[in-house]
C-alpha cells in the first residue's frame, strides 16, 4: 500500500493544475496552440498544447517520488505511486478555444504493477472554467460540494454521451464533447445520465488510461457502475501505455437497462 494519502494527492494535483492552466491559458485558442511539435509516445502527433502542459505537469511531478505514465513521453520517473496523466484531456477543444478540456490524474499503488483497483485518489480540472472534480476511497465532489450520479432509469429519459452511435438507442439525446475525462464527471454530478464509448480501435477499444481512469474512479465514487459494454470489470485495467477501455458508465439500474440496449 502507497504511504501517499488522498490529502498528497490532491495537493499535488491542485499544483499540476496550476501550473498546466498557466501555460495553457497563454495559447489555447490560438493558432499556434493546434501546431504539431513532434509524435506522442502514444504513436500521435504531438500539438504545441500538448507539450507545454506535459512539461508544465512534469516539472511539478519530478519533485515527488512517482512514476508518471502520460500521454507524450511515456513512462516517466520512479515511485511507488504512478499517476496517469493527461494534462490537456480534449486537445482539439483546447487549440480552437472551446471551453470543455482537462488535466486528468489518477493515483495508484504501484507494488507489483499498478491496476485499475490499486487506484486511491482521482482528479480532474476543466482547465477554462477552473470546476474541479476530485475523489477519495469514499466520497466524489466538485469545488468542494459532495456529488453523486443522476436517478435516471429509463433509456428514453436519457441524456447520453456516446461514442459512436451506430443507431437509434432510443435515448432522449446524445452528446459529444470531445473530453472523456470531463463527460465521465458529467456523469458524476448528475449533469448527463451515461458515458459509453464503443469503438473497438485495434479490438480492445480506444481510450487509454490516462483518458479515463480520474474520471472512472469519480464516477464510481459518486455512485456509477463502471464495466465494459459486455459488462466485464475494468479492476484489471493496467495502468500501462498499452492498455485500452470500452465503456459504460452510469447509475446501478440504468447500467443494466444500456448493456440490455447494447445487446440488441
Amino acid at each position: 500500500m502507497s504511504g501517499m494519502t488522498a490529502v498528497e494527492a490532491l495537493k499535488i494535483s491542485r499544483e499540476v493544475s496550476k501550473a498546466v492552466k498557466d501555460v495553457v491559458s497563454e495559447i489555447a485558442g490560438k493558432k499556434e496552440a493546434g501546431e504539431n511539435v513532434g509524435m506522442g509516445k502514444d504513436g500521435t502527433p504531438t500539438k504545441r498544447v500538448d507539450r507545454v502542459a506535459e512539461d508544465a505537469a512534469l516539472e511539478v511531478l519530478s519533485g515527488y517520488d512517482v512514476r508518471v505514465v502520460t500521454e507524450e513521453s511515456g513512462v516517466v520517473g520512479r515511485g511507488d505511486v504512478v499517476v496517469a496523466l493527461d494534462p490537456v484531456d480534449g486537445t482539439f477543444n483546447a487549440a480552437r478555444g472551446i471551453p470543455i478540456y482537462a488535466v486528468s490524474m489518477c493515483f495508484a499503488s504501484s507494488e507489483g504493477g499498478a491496476r485499475y483497483r490499486d487506484a486511491f485518489f482521482g482528479y480532474v480540472c476543466n482547465l477554462a472554467t477552473g470546476d474541479e472534480y476530485y475523489a477519495d476511497r469514499e466520497e466524489a465532489f466538485k469545488n468542494g460540494e459532495r456529488i453523486e450520479v443522476s436517478r435516471t432509469e429509463r433509456i428514453e429519459e436519457t441524456n447520453a454521451i456516446m461514442y459512436y452511435p451506430r443507431r437509434d438507442y432510443g435515448f432522449k439525446r446524445v452528446r459529444i464533447f470531445g473530453a472523456a475525462s470531463l463527460e465521465i464527471c458529467f456523469v458524476a454530478d448528475g449533469s448527463v445520465d451515461c458515458f459509453i464509448d464503443v469503438r473497438p480501435g485495434k479490438g480492445n477499444g480506444m481510450l487509454r488510461v490516462y483518458d479515463v481512469a480520474a474520471g472512472l474512479y469519480i464516477a464510481e465514487r459518486a455512485g456509477a457502475r463502471v464495466t465494459t459494454p459486455e459488462g466485464e470489470s475494468v479492476e484489471d485495467k493496467e495502468f500501462t501505455m498499452e492498455e485500452r477501455f470500452r465503456l459504460v458508465v452510469a447509475n446501478e439500474r440504468l447500467h443494466k437497462a444500456l448493456l440490455d440496449v447494447l445487446k440488441v
